[in-house]
């Protein structure tokens, strides 16, 4: 089994591109529609830390549960999880442009609006800068300390290290619902400032899980082909998929519960929101999002037979990649630039950061032993169902 990724080099030379395209589409957004720009900054940084911070999720859940199936995946999580320090610094960029996204952080708006007025104690940029270095510094501060748990026990003899990692998920997986609920209610719900959901911080959550699953189902496809985790066999697939499709129903309940008690109660207050994604130019994009997430993926994959099959799993994550795009896309944009519009500077960007993220995943990943000789559950997961 080859126990070192090695980062070939038409990869990287294809992250430096994306990053390069992203880089060009932001001078050129700062430089032609600052807000328009901001935006496109929040929505995308948005998107990769989700994934970053679900694959710890991921990864927090198997050690608490002792699920030995995903053992010998680790390291991939582990890596995508090297996104969040960047993130912050692009989180830091984004306080500049807070009056650019953000319709309570207008200048005076508390004098002519009371119920913004009335959320000012909370919703105010010194606050909500507090906020955000308090939330990285909680992730980056576990990060680190469960990725130097986990190199330290596939190093060290005994099971020491193993048991810390798992306290340590358990810590994780209680801050994290917490503080990425106030992420979501901070940098997406207020968008919306009259708005608001008692459901929402917990559809984050799913979401950060679900395409984190997603996409760490196409990496480990992609690794095996090009040679590594060569122990991957239709069962660990099977259970992948069986991952996506009970995210789906999840999914496919809180989108339709959201919306049905907001229909149902009639409220102008909150009804304003749905009311305006429901018509043109929204429609269609507020259908897809349900469509994209929910419909077509619990069809494909609730037979075991057709989802272990990679030819279904491989264009259905990456289906549920681009749904993530468009739920958060129909979830910022309408509050914000209130424009449906996909240009250089939106694409341009996603590919700048798609490419950064690409180069710290990979950076990270080709660091530290691919295969995870002294986990306790290792031969568990290398002859999973076999």
């Amino acid at each position: 089994m080859r126990e070192t990724f090695t980062i070939p080099q038409r990869v990287r030379l294809l992250a430096l591109i994306l990053t390069g395209i992203g880089i060009i589409a932001l001078i050129t957004g700062f430089v032609t529609d600052q807000s328009r720009t901001f935006t496109s900054l929040l929505l995308n940084n948005y998107y990769f830390l989700s994934l970053s911070l679900g694959a710890v999720f991921f990864f927090s859940l198997h050690h608490v549960t002792d699920a030995g199936w995903s053992s010998m995946f680790k390291r991939i999580p582990e890596s995508m999880a090297s996104y969040v320090p960047f993130a912050f610094i692009v989180m830091l960029v984004l306080f500049a442009g807070v009056r650019d996204i953000y319709e309570w952080a207008e200048p005076g708006i508390t004098e002519t609006d009371a119920l913004i007025a009335h959320k000012s104690p909370y919703l105010n940029i010194p606050f909500f800068y507090i906020r955000a270095i308090l939330l990285f510094c909680a992730w980056i501060v576990l990060i680190i300390l469960i990725r130097r748990a986990s190199l330290r026990g596939d190093i060290e003899e005994g099971l020491a290290w193993h048991e810390k990692s798992k306290h340590l998920s358990m810590v994780y997986i209680f801050v994290f619902s917490i503080t990425f609920t106030v992420a979501s209610f901070d940098w997406i719900m207020s968008i919306d400032s009259h708005w608001f959901s008692t459901l929402f911080g917990i559809r984050a959550i799913v979401s950060s899980l679900y395409y984190a699953v997603a996409l760490l189902v196409i990496i480990v496809i992609l690794l095996n082909k090009a040679g590594y985790l060569e122990a991957l066999n239709k069962y660990h697939l099977n259970d992948f998929a069986r991952y996506l499709f009970r995210l789906s129903i999840v999914f496919g309940y809180l989108w339709f519960m959201q919306y049905l008690i907001i229909w149902y109660a009639n409220i102008p207050e909150t009804t304003f929101y749905y009311v305006y994604r429901v018509n043109e130019p929204w429609t269609l994009l507020f259908y897809a999002e349900l469509v994209i997430n929910w419909t077509i993926p619990f069809i494909l994959l609730m037979s075991d037979d057709l989802a272990r099959k990679k030819a279904v799993l491989i264009p259905v994550s990456i289906l549920l990649l681009a749904g993530f795009y468009i739920s958060l896309y129909i979830q910022i944009m309408p509050g914000t630039t209130g424009v449906l519009r996909i240009g250089f500077i939106e694409a341009g960007s996603f590919l700048g950061f798609a490419g950064v993220f690409m180069l710290l995943f990979l950076r990270t990943l080709s660091k530290a032993p691919l295969y995870v000789k002294k986990d306790p559950f290792i031969q568990e997961s290398v002859s999973h169902h076999l």
